[in-house]
């Protein structure tokens, strides 16, 4: 599993939360050793962990204070009651000089350890994050957009969950050797958001693609 090699264990504090749109949230996460973190493409993975009732992450936080780390095996090593909930996610954004990494989630109830401590984060909330370390050698992993050399047709299906990695593809066509064409739409169920969710990409290659975003709603 890439965990255990290219991956390490950071103890992260929530910094700010930002409303991308009614059920999309950004988050901004610090700590010590945030900077150390790599992302190798738009779709980065990385794994979050959450306190559950009345167990913390103090167990998991431990490991990450060691310098080098089986995270993945101290993970499975711990009591059932002390294993916190663990979810994967992608790097929206990484700001290694600032020590920050965005991270979106999509806000649907209070229905799973995710979603429920979105609603009720807030500054200064600590997690446990596994993300690439940026000194790690060997194979990059825990990524899957990989487009092929001269590429001029690019097909992106994504739900609510995947709007992050959608967004980060979007805002890197310009490192394409030919920037392809690019058309984007938006369909959302009536009454589930107010507005799409999809953040106009930043790249110079999509000029005023939000301008060119359809949007549908659906019952």
């Amino acid at each position: 599993m890439a965990g255990r090699t290219s991956y390490r264990l950071f103890d992260i504090t929530l910094a700010r939360r930002t409303q991308v749109s009614a059920s999309l949230v950004r988050f901004t996460f610090t700590g010590p050793q945030v900077g150390q973190t790599a992302t190798h493409a738009p779709d980065q993975r990385i794994k979050l962990f959450f306190p559950q009732d009345a167990n913390g992450l103090e167990a998991l936080l431990e490991i990450a204070k060691l310098e080098e780390h089986d995270w993945f095996g101290a993970y499975r090593a711990l009591p059932d009651a002390e294993r916190p909930p663990m979810r994967t996610y992608t790097i929206r954004a990484l700001h290694p000089a600032r020590g920050e990494v965005d991270v979106e989630f999509v806000l649907h109830g209070d229905n799973g350890p995710a979603s429920r401590w979105a609603m009720r984060a807030r500054p200064s909330d600590r997690l446990a994050m596994t993300a690439p370390l940026a000194s790690a050698g060997g194979e990059k992993l825990g990524y899957e957009w990989k487009p092929p050399r001269g590429v001029r047709r690019i097909l992106i299906v994504a739900d609510e969950t995947a709007l992050p990695a959608a967004a980060g593809i979007f805002e890197t066509l310009d490192d394409l050797p030919l920037a392809p064409r690019v058309e984007a739409s938006s369909k959302y169920r009536v009454g589930t958001i107010s507005s799409p969710s999809l953040p106009p990409p930043s790249c110079a290659g999509c000029p005023a693609i939000a301008s060119r975003v359809a949007t549908t709603a659906i019952c």
